[in-house]
């Protein structure tokens, strides 16, 4: 005798029942995995156009920028592997989109190429460089509220008010070793990006792997993260627009929040590796990819440079060049 299937959910109110189980509620973390990840109606579960300059996607990322961005990725990382063959090493580029990848145009001198998308599983073996592109941003976080009424840090947690989704207070435990903010005023927001560390240290801790780690997104020194960040980090992205409602669209749109970079640098250290770097995506570049950079220059002195106003948009602080960081480091 076997026992019956159980119906899937046909909308996504009933998702998100089903993810609740016998609860009341989800944590704050969970509620973002489930609404980022779950099939089939998660964000990045479905097939839709998120990333993007047309109106129909919801933000743009620089692997959007074309050839020119890989290219200045490629001479960065051969840079950093210093005196060794890059023909030795295999590519790896981690949460690259359906129907593309960072290196599938260009010439490279990598000995192989592998590219890791959602459901994909994590294999590494031997010399690889791994390179990923605000993927450790599209993890789970938590969030914290400071309450009035207790006149302490509560976290926060969703639940459902007839089909409304609703965010509800949990009491911390007592012993809790949770990392915030020292001081609080009521209103006070707090994010922290738990699914980012847990993310790196499961790709890192695999020891079947050695070679250069790279990785480009938003992040904060904890020091601010901590002190000067009191209505936290957190927002949705909808058609280019950015939002604090993070509960607007659940599943319809992006949801996110800034990196801490202590916290992922201790991660590396812990996993063995060593030259940890950290510079804004300006400041990388101009470091390690000079020639591309050098000639896109020179070529704009003769005459326009289509690719220029490209350039600018990776490298001008106005635009990526100084929200964006680079983070790496070798084992």
């Amino acid at each position: 005798m076997s026992l019956p299937t159980p119906k899937a959910p046909t909308n996504k109110i009933e998702a998100f029942k089903c993810a609740l189980g016998n609860s009341h509620f989800l944590t704050f973390d969970a509620f973002v995995d489930w609404a980022l990840y779950n099939v089939p109606f998660g964000y990045y579960s479905t097939n839709r156009q998120r990333v993007g300059k047309h109106k129909q996607s919801d933000f743009y990322t620089s692997s959007v920028l074309g050839s020119l961005w890989a290219e200045l990725v490629v001479e960065s990382c051969v840079d950093l592997l210093g005196n060794q063959n890059p023909s030795d090493f295999t590519f790896v580029e981690i949460a690259a989109e359906p129907g593309c990848s960072l290196l599938e145009k260009i010439d490279h001198p990598f000995g192989n190429l592998q590219v890791i998308r959602l459901g994909d599983p994590i294999k590494l073996t031997g010399k690889v460089v791994v390179y990923s592109n605000e993927w450790l941003d599209a993890q789970a976080f938590k969030r914290f509220h400071f309450s009035s009424q207790k006149k302490d840090w509560v976290e926060i947690g969703v639940s459902l008010n007839g089909n409304e989704f609703v965010e509800v207070e949990i009491d911390l435990p007592e012993n809790h070793n949770l990392n915030l903010p020292p001081h609080g005023q009521p209103g006070d927001l707090f994010d922290w990006p738990c699914g980012a560390r847990c993310a790196l240290d499961s790709l890192l801790s695999d020891q079947t792997w050695n070679g250069l780690f790279l990785t480009f997104d938003y992040g904060l020194p904890q020091e601010v993260l901590l002190h000067h960040r009191p209505q936290g980090t957190a927002r949705a992205y909808y058609r280019h627009k950015m939002t604090n409602d993070l509960l607007a669209r659940p599943c319809e749109q992006d949801l996110t929040c800034h990196l801490c970079w202590d916290d992922l640098q201790e991660c590396m250290k812990a996993n063995s590796f060593f030259d940890i770097g950290l510079k804004t995506q300006e400041g990388f570049f101009l470091s390690h990819a000079t020639k591309r950079i050098k000639y896109e220059f020179e070529k704009e002195s003769k005459s326009h440079s289509s690719e220029m106003q490209t350039m600018k948009e990776i490298l001008h602080p106005a635009h990526l060049g100084h929200a964006m960081y680079a983070l790496w480091g070798r084992r």
